[in-house]
């Protein structure tokens, strides 16, 4: 299931080499226009058509007609690209898809150290493995740093985090993500799994304090409504799983989520 579509969506195309591939959205606006265009293209080419016919047999369309036809499609697609940009797409697709790469970055590490994300595996040998206690996931994404954007640690819904200037700065004020210290790539139904997600978590109506929280299949986890505040939806938020995919999750489906994990230990780096 994927997160929720905002109204502005109107087509996507992902990445075919990427679990969780980038989202292209069109304005629809953008849309509408280019149809008017189009219709008035046509309009045209029909028009200089008939008088063609009636009135020049020999001639058919001049070559003002042509040129006057290739500006207006040329100056329509050059309106289709800059209106075409980032700030078409929904918070909730944009943090959907920091998520989908964070998970692309863990695999990755993953691929070179033995099939272990930087939790399992020492510093010394490129890990984070003896950061686990000071519940900190910024400690362990540090590890991606070579691969990641500093802007794709920010949920664009979080008011309070900021992205960092660089990595040597980069702590948990400029991370809007958690990070399972247990999820596994090896781990038997990882469609199942939860690896990342946001923040914003809380337990019998209490927010889940920054730092190493750790809890049972039967523990109530819920969201609060710091981040993904719309009127127009239930408490929710986004969540990456050791599959890769990421979903959007509402308050009865996290805690399905978290009940369905199987792990016998479940420690989360909260930031």
């Amino acid at each position: 299931m994927s997160p929720p579509e905002d109204k502005l969506v109107l087509f996507e195309i992902r990445h075919a080499c990427s679990p969780c591939g980038r989202r292209l959205t069109a304005n629809p606006l953008t849309v509408r226009f280019l149809s008017l265009v189009t219709g008035a293209v046509l309009i045209m080419l029909s028009s200089a058509m008939r008088r063609g016919c009636l009135n020049r047999p020999a001639e058919a369309v001049t070559l003002i007609e042509v040129l006057v036809v290739i500006a207006v499609v040329v100056v329509s697609l050059l309106f289709a690209v800059a209106t075409h940009d980032h700030r078409t797409k929904s918070p909730t697709t944009q943090c959907s898809n920091n998520l989908g790469q964070i998970g692309v970055g863990l695999h990755a590490f993953a691929t070179d150290h033995g099939d272990h994300f930087p939790p399992q595996v020492s510093v010394g040998n490129g890990g984070s493995m003896e950061f686990i206690g000071r519940g900190s996931p910024a400690a362990h994404f540090q590890t991606l740093s070579n691969e990641m954007r500093l802007k794709v640690w920010i949920c664009p819904t979080d008011e309070i985090k900021k992205p960092a200037n660089n990595y040597a700065a980069f702590d948990d004020r400029n991370l809007s993500y958690f990070l399972s210290m247990d999820a596994a790539p090896t781990n038997t139904q990882p469609q199942f799994i939860i690896l990342a997600g946001d923040r914003h978590l809380e337990v019998a109506g209490q927010p889940v304090r920054p730092g190493l929280f750790t809890f049972s299949s039967n523990t109530p986890v819920s969201w609060t409504r710091e981040l993904h505040r719309d009127a127009s939806q239930s408490r929710g938020g986004v969540v990456l799983f050791v599959d890769g995919h990421v979903e959007f999750l509402k308050h009865d489906r996290v805690v399905a989520a978290v009940k369905g994990q199987g792990l016998g230990t479940n420690r989360l780096a909260v930031p």
